[in-house]
């Protein structure tokens, strides 16, 4: 047996890691959205005024960074391979583990929607300017509707968002419960996924970082 025919199942069982540009892409989202829930918290308790209208602009330009970030990043997990799951891993934890990173990928595509279509429906037409220098449109149909759809729509859009940012807390206490559980009680592989060359166990620096 050749060293060429010995490598051919670690090929087929997937990449080690992710992609530089799946790691990349997610350490960026993620950061992103927890910047956007601090901002939210800051927005909404400020007094009215400039500072708080700055706020929510940036708001609005982070989320749909958001957005068309996650867009990339599904678009790249559909075309890429994904690391395999750790070896003996309960078929549990992996339903679980999928579970996850669909319910993030609906909070990350779905928060920003939801935003968007309150900022589109709302009753004061405020432009988006995204960084304060890129314009962004409102969604396509929404403005044009009738007042009361229009209302139903922003209701609609209020509701789902503060539901998703409530999911979002259930998530990532999920998602860090997970990786302490990998990095610390199981010591396998799974958090050297994103972070490339990462040891099991409490020494490892990023583990504190991304905490």
């Amino acid at each position: 047996m050749t060293a060429e025919t010995l490598s051919k199942p670690a090929s087929a069982a997937g990449p080690s890691r992710y992609s530089t540009v799946a790691i990349m892409l997610h350490w960026l989202i993620a950061a992103a959205l927890i910047f956007q829930v601090i901002l939210g918290w800051r927005a909404d308790d400020g007094p009215k005024g400039a500072t708080t209208f700055a706020l929510f602009q940036l708001h609005k330009s982070i989320g749909i960074t958001i957005l068309v970030l996650s867009v990339a990043r599904l678009i790249w997990k559909l075309t890429h391979k994904s690391p395999p799951a750790p070896a003996g891993q309960p078929t549990w934890e992996k339903i679980a583990a999928h579970a996850v990173h669909v319910g993030f990928y609906v909070i990350m595509i779905g928060l920003p929607l939801t935003g968007w279509i309150i900022v589109s429906t709302s009753r004061i037409n405020i432009p988006t300017l995204l960084y304060g220098a890129i314009p962004w449109p409102h969604l396509p149909g929404l403005p044009e509707l009738a007042e009361s759809a229009k209302q139903a729509w922003n209701d609609f859009g209020h509701l789902g968002h503060g539901l998703l940012v409530k999911f979002t807390y259930l998530l990532l206490a999920l998602h860090l419960g997970a990786v302490a559980k990998h990095q610390i009680l199981d010591r396998d592989e799974v958090f050297g996924h994103m972070a490339a060359g990462a040891k099991p166990g409490l020494k490892e620096p990023r583990l504190w970082l991304a905490a």
